[in-house]
């Protein structure tokens, strides 16, 4: 049941235009910038963009006009897990574990400084919930990570039900091009 919603929630996704991923993105960084006060954070965790997700690549760009610490994830393969790194500009990724851009170096940045984290989602359930791409990395790294994850997707990835598990991690809040939803914690 979940490996079919996932393949038919990426499916969707991969049939948007360039154009219009663009044009998506943009209003929901906008959004996400109507309830996030950036002056009042400094370390935050973001991803690079694959598979026509919600991109952040503005909202990076906005982070480092801003002088915000900006963390992605680089994957180690071999345990399963992400480790939350820091650049300092786009020549600071090279191409990495399923060939997604991460870090080049491994300058880790302690879970516990991290203000919010921006996640990605195959579909997310409005009550906050998560479907990724199976592989548990991101519930493994935010299962005891005390602050912020607001997950971001477009419109269709929202759904009543992700049929989530005993060990999925709920997000704070969720926002789409046309819907901020305050899940749990939100501040």
């Amino acid at each position: 049941m979940k490996s079919d919603l996932r393949k038919s929630m990426l499916q969707k996704r991969l049939m948007l235009s360039k154009e219009e991923v663009e044009k998506r993105s943009l209003k929901v960084i906008d959004n996400l910038l109507k309830v996030v006060d950036l002056n009042k954070l400094n370390n935050i965790m973001l991803y690079y963009p694959i598979k026509n997700e919600v991109s952040t690549l503005s909202l990076i760009e906005i982070c480092f006009n801003k002088g915000k610490k900006v963390i992605l994830p680089k994957v180690l393969k071999d345990v399963k897990e992400i480790l939350p790194c820091k650049i300092n500009s786009f020549e600071d990724l090279i191409v990495g574990e399923y060939g997604i851009l991460e870090p080049k170096t491994f300058e880790v940045i302690d879970k516990n400084d991290i203000d919010i984290v921006i996640v990605p989602g195959v579909a997310f359930s409005k009550d906050g919930f998560r479907l990724g791409y199976g592989a548990g990395y991101y519930d493994r790294f935010l299962c005891d990570y005390k602050g912020l994850k607001i997950g971001i997707c477009y419109s269709f990835q929202l759904l009543d039900d992700v049929f989530q598990q005993e060990h999925d991690v709920i997000m704070n809040c969720i926002i789409t091009e046309e819907q901020i939803i305050e899940v749990k914690d939100f501040k």
